[in-house]
């Protein structure tokens, strides 16, 4: 019968195989790490956000602006992007509507926001200056857009929106009295755009605006838009807060109403969607527009008729 004689050769050593594996064991979460890295990377470049907050923990932000409605009720604006929530976090707001310090604009641009169509294409501001003058009751809010981003009707993991040379600017003028914001655009910075038309966006928070109003105070369902309403006022609501806010103007626009809530993951993050409003769109090359909002507020008893 064949023994075989086991020497020290013939058995494993106990170190050798196991350093292999932990070498191999350490390259495949270091090379993971760097793709998640890489990945975040490219996110943050393509659609950024966390930049945007990071940013806001590291750097001395100028506070906003503010007026105090006669229902108590406040009005905010921003030089820079704040707040920053969802796809548009890098985007200037308009007005930002508060009750107890708390922000109800959610992913809406807010009231006043202009927003310019331009060979085909649309331009959003991610620059601003702000200003403030008060006299009696009355406050002015102002703030200067810079028009220096373009939006694509593209999604990630391409840009959606892209930075580039100004094609304008628009002053906008927010006179607050009492319940009411007169809204002036000074639009004779678009001179050299050779745009087609101007929206002028008027949204909060969706989660609390819920459906919109007609003048009579009947109900119109929102979708995500809806065909132009001919009528010179339209309401937004917000039924568990009791605050509506109409917009009008002297028909020289035509009114979008909308309401967009979406919350969903996809296999590069979470997306989240939370806007209500009425967007006025004045074809008109005009070097001044006018229109203007007021805000009830069933719940502190006070509206303006």
């Amino acid at each position: 019968m064949f023994m075989r004689v086991f020497t020290t050769h013939n058995l494993l050593d106990k170190n050798e195989i196991p350093e292999k594996f932990v070498h191999k064991k350490s390259l495949s979460k270091i090379l993971f790490l760097v793709l998640i890295l890489a990945f975040f990377t490219y996110k943050e470049y393509a659609a950024p956000f966390w930049r945007y907050h990071i940013e806001s923990l590291i750097t001395k932000n100028k506070p906003p602006y503010s007026a105090t409605l006669a229902n108590g009720l406040t009005l905010e604006v921003y030089t820079d992007a704040r707040p920053h929530v969802g796809k548009i976090a890098g985007l200037q707001k308009g007005l930002i509507l508060k009750r107890d310090q708390t922000e109800l604009i959610g992913e809406g641009y807010g009231f006043g926001l202009p927003l310019v169509v331009s060979n085909g294409g649309s331009w959003l501001a991610s620059e601003a200056r702000i200003g403030k003058f008060v006299h009696g009751d009355t406050t002015v809010l102002s703030k200067l857009y810079v028009f220096d981003t373009q939006e694509f009707d593209v999604q990630f993991p391409r840009r959606r929106y892209v930075q580039t040379k100004p094609i304008g600017t628009v002053r906008i003028d927010y006179l607050i009295f009492g319940n009411i914001i007169e809204v002036t655009a000074d639009l004779k910075g678009l001179v050299d755009a050779d745009y087609e038309y101007v929206y002028f966006m008027n949204e909060q928070s969706g989660k609390h605006f819920r459906y919109g109003l007609n003048p009579l105070g009947q109900k119109i369902d929102l979708i995500q838009w809806q065909a132009p309403i001919p009528m010179a006022m339209l309401g937004i609501h917000a039924p568990r807060l009791g605050i509506t806010f109409w917009v009008k103007d002297n028909m020289e626009t035509l009114k979008f109403l909308g309401r967009e809530t979406l919350a969903r993951w996809h296999w590069y993050g979470h997306e989240s969607t939370n806007w209500a409003g009425c967007e006025l769109r004045l074809d008109n090359k005009k070097h001044m527009f006018k229109y203007q909002i007021k805000i009830d507020d069933i719940i502190n008893n006070q509206s303006t008729e």
